[in-house]
């Protein structure tokens, strides 16, 4: 293992996983990694942790994993961070997963396999199928989503208000949007498109900002035979306030970035910020969180401050 990496760019996969303070869940997702049908090159680890417990783990594991291991400690930020782990790569095949996903035995040979038929396409990106999640069981919960144009399941896309409905079902597809839990680029992608450093929080929907602007370019398509589970714990570290308001400032300016400013999206747009404020409010009886909603708008998000 060392901290930083300077050799040209090269074939293969390369897997970079943004950390912060979840070693628990980390090892976890090194376990599944490890037994991989189709193993990685080099495993790219950009961590934000606050203690030394991450890297610790790392370099006690690092002997024992059949790939090479790159760690470097950053601010934090998913987006900046997962930015460094390309930088840092050199597989012509970058896989990107949250730290908190346990994969499959044979998700990364699966997606290999799906860039090697579509390659006449040139597919642009990959994702693959969240097991552990369904469709809203509420079909009170569901019209609702539906109503407000909220983030639900479904096709793959981004609705008018600039909320996006991804795909959990079990038939491949072309879609425009790829699940930042999982997700893999060609390296080519990234000599025209990064992860955008601005965004708020963790960087809400920095996942989805990306893989929106390449799929104006390349086709970008849904595996479902690549399979995996997500604990997501990133909500865990932000009350459901701070949560929403960063939600609604990434949300207004992600809306203002990619999509278009006329009647029926700004329409949709502005019920959905009224949906997330009902869905907080009549649903989750949590008032806190609709303050959130509020501030978010009060004070949008300085894109300045961010750079």
């Amino acid at each position: 293992m060392f901290e930083m990496n300077q050799l040209l760019p090269g074939k293969g996969i390369s897997v970079i996983v943004p950390t912060r303070n979840r070693h628990h869940y980390l090892a976890n997702f090194l376990g599944s990694l490890n037994k991989q049908t189709r193993l990685p090159d080099e495993l790219i680890i950009i961590d934000a942790s606050d203690t030394e417990y991450t890297r610790t783990m790392i370099e006690m594991k690092d002997d024992s994993l059949p790939f090479e291991v790159i760690y470097k400690r950053e601010a934090p930020g998913s987006g900046r961070q997962r930015n460094i782990g390309f930088r840092i790569s050199r597989g012509s095949y970058l896989f990107f997963f949250d730290d908190d996903v346990i994969l499959e035995p044979d998700y990364i040979g699966t997606a290999c396999d799906t860039f090697s038929k579509h390659r006449e396409e040139q597919l642009g990106g990959m994702t693959g199928k969240i097991t552990n999640i369904s469709r809203d069981p509420s079909p009170w919960d569901r019209a609702f989503k539906a109503m407000f144009f909220l983030s639900d399941f479904g096709e793959g896309r981004v609705k008018l208000s600039g909320f996006p409905s991804l795909s959990i079902g079990d038939e491949p597809s072309y879609v425009e949007i790829l699940s930042g839990c999982n997700m893999a680029y060609p390296r080519e992608v990234f000599s025209q498109f990064l992860f955008d450093e601005r965004l708020t929080g963790y960087s809400y929907m920095e996942d989805i900002d990306l893989s929106f602007r390449v799929s104006r370019r390349y086709p970008l398509y849904y595996q479902p035979r690549a399979k995996l589970e997500h604990h997501p714990s990133a909500y865990r570290t932000y009350d459901q306030r701070e949560l929403r308001r960063m939600m609604i400032q990434n949300h207004r300016y992600l809306f203002k970035k990619n999509q278009p400013q006329d009647l029926p999206h700004l329409l949709c747009h502005w019920i959905s910020i009224l949906g997330v404020f009902l869905y907080n409010v009549l649903l989750q009886r949590d008032f806190m969180a609709a303050t959130g909603v509020i501030e978010g708008l009060r004070e949008p998000l300085n894109v300045e401050e961010n750079l």
